[in-house]
């Protein structure tokens, strides 16, 4: 499918139904015989990862095991059929659980199911105003230091199961003291030991095997051959879920609608970057962002009406199919129908399976989400952004999800503004694009200069001129004597932003005060909008920006006569100095 937000603008009205033709024509190729097989198999072995994942995300949530199930059965066939992007498998994510498990605390079941409905609502309202496509303006330390996050607070919920340890302890954080050594269950250690071996080493020896499942199927083995006594799933019930709203009245929604904001943040950017992944993993068409979080808006407020749990975009069940061989929405769908299939047919054995072992599943997923090379190659060429990585990640472990986010990307933005804070001025005798006139037309004019002033001269300025780096204008009073002529050669600046024009302003001013007559050349669209929008030309000789050098020394020709009748008496009374030839000065 391609992406129609990279091809027309935003208020494009021919937008959707482009859209809507690629999802139509990517149904079609479903059924393409040439592929059908591959996918189907695919999907299947996705299922067999999945099946685990989504028993341990519900549990880890504080949920039934068959809530994992059923919700990713039916969101999961949501998004394979209408989502942005082909290969992504949707149903419980990781990234999910600590929020997941917090406002279901604090609020219930009744809670979680209106806060699941608001996400859902959210996500569509977003993907309708078209902003998925800012997920790729996040810095890579601030996706990375979230990912690091996630995976540290599912070691915090999980290795209590690991240990076999009450069900009253949840978190790492409140195991009290030392008394919890006596507590430790040895064999609940050895079965999650033995499924995260083989979660590890089993797909290390062919791609398809799904170490996770065979892990369990052993443990379950063990543990009924060696009659050894640990927490299981237990009981789960079996039944097609009914559809009814999210009980609204009973729920304190002035409280929980922050949290439902953070949920829907979250959601989002979960899904839009396991599907940005997903694009660089495989050869299909690029995703569509906008698509995308429609479909996951659509999949959470159903999630909602079958009383599941939230979903998004799961990054390693989408690897996890990608690796197998998946390259149509059959894929993804597949998976959804095979998991509801064992939740009816497998159900015995699913109630057999130990939760140490899929706290030792979680705990090999949490450790896959630090990206450890990451952090040591930033550390290497950005130490910055290495610290916003951990700043991040440390912001979302001890606060929460949005406020850790927010502070990577402020963090992010000073670091921008930091690297942005030089803006380059120097004198030069000829421009780049212009080497054979503008010297010429020095020389003539140099002809003019009086004793210790000289007639013109030029001025190129480089970098953008913001807040962080207008100080650098300061340059030009720091040198030689000001000729009467200034031309600023503007082609090098990006941007402008109001601190920028006011220097700017400021330093004109000064100049025509000393009797320099100021030349505005070769600016950009938008500097020169800027800068007559602010009245900034006025200040300037002919009021206007010269579209090449050349021209604006050309002008001079015509001897244009002082912008301030005075200034000729205060300039040799008090010459001024100016930035010597092959000097740059820089903001500090």
């Amino acid at each position: 499918m391609t992406n129609p937000s990279a091809e027309q603008a935003p208020s494009s009205p021919g937008f959707w139904r482009p859209m809507w033709t690629d999802t139509l024509a990517s149904w079609r190729e479903m059924v393409a015989s040439k592929s059908v097989v591959d996918n189907l198999l695919s999907g299947l072995t996705v299922a067999f990862v999945a099946l685990p994942l989504n028993l341990a995300l519900a549990i880890a949530c504080g949920l039934p095991a068959s809530v994992g199930l059923v919700t990713g059965a039916v969101t999961g066939t949501i998004a394979a059929l209408f989502g942005g992007s082909r290969l992504q498998v949707t149903g419980p994510e990781v990234a999910l659980v600590p929020l997941t498990f917090e406002i279901l605390q604090r609020h219930g079941v009744a809670g979680l199911l209106c806060a699941t409905f608001l996400c859902g609502v959210l996500q569509i309202l977003i993907g309708l105003a078209r902003v998925g496509r800012l997920i790729h303006a996040i810095p890579v330390s601030v996706i990375g230091g979230f990912m690091a996050a996630v995976g540290l607070l599912v070691f915090n919920s999980q290795i209590p199961r690991l240990l076999g340890l009450s069900s009253e302890i949840r978190l790492v954080a409140s195991m009290p003291g030392t008394s919890w050594h006596g507590q430790v269950d040895v064999a609940a250690v050895g079965i999650g030991v033995l499924v995260m071996a083989a979660t590890v080493l089993l797909p290390k020896l062919h791609r398809r095997l799904p170490g996770g499942l065979l892990g369990l199927a052993v443990a379950v083995v063990a543990v009924g051959a060696l009659g050894l006594s640990t927490a299981s799933v237990g009981p789960i019930t079996a039944e097609l879920p009914t559809l009814s709203l999210p009980p609204f009245h009973g729920v304190n929604l002035i409280a929980l609608f922050p949290e439902a904001i953070a949920l829907a943040l979250l959601a989002s950017i979960d899904s839009l970057l396991a599907a940005v992944a997903i694009d660089a993993q495989s050869n299909a068409p690029r995703h569509s962002s906008d698509q995308e979080l429609l479909a996951q808006g659509v999949a959470n407020v159903a999630s909602s009406l079958i009383g599941g749990m939230p979903v998004a975009g799961a990054i390693v069940r989408s690897s996890a199919a990608v690796q197998c061989g998946a390259t149509t929405r059959l894929a993804a769908l597949t998976q959804s129908v095979t998991l509801l299939g064992l939740l009816f047919l497998a159900r015995p054995l699913v109630e057999q399976l130990p939760l140490a072992g899929l706290a030792g599943i979680l705990l090999v997923v949490g450790y896959r989400l630090i990206n450890w090379r990451q952090v040591r190659f930033m550390w290497k060429v950005s130490r910055f952004e290495a610290v916003v990585f951990v700043m991040t990640a440390a912001s979302i472990v001890v606060s929460d999800f949005v406020g850790g986010v927010l502070m990577g990307l402020v963090l992010s933005l000073v670091h921008f503004a930091h690297m942005q804070r030089r803006v380059d001025v120097s004198l030069v005798t000829a421009a780049s694009d212009e080497p054979g006139e503008v010297p010429r037309l020095l020389d003539r004019l140099s002809h003019r200069s009086k004793a210790g002033t000289p007639y013109s001269a030029v001025v190129r300025v480089e970098g953008p001129i913001f807040f962080a780096s207008h100080t650098g204008l300061q340059s030009l009073t720091e040198g030689g004597p000001l000729p009467r002529h200034l031309v600023f050669d503007l082609a090098g600046v990006p941007l402008i932003d109001f601190t920028g024009i006011e220097a700017f302003r400021a330093l004109l001013v000064r100049l025509k005060t000393c009797g320099t007559n100021a030349l505005l050349c070769r600016a950009s669209e938008n500097v020169t909008a800027r800068l007559s929008e602010s009245g900034l030309l006025k200040h300037v000789v002919d009021h206007r920006v010269y579209p090449t050098v050349a021209e604006a020394l050309a002008s001079l020709g015509d001897a244009p006569v002082s912008l301030d009748p005075g200034a000729a008496d205060r300039s040799s009374a008090a010459p001024s100095p100016l930035l010597h030839p092959r000097r740059t000065a820089r903001a500090s």
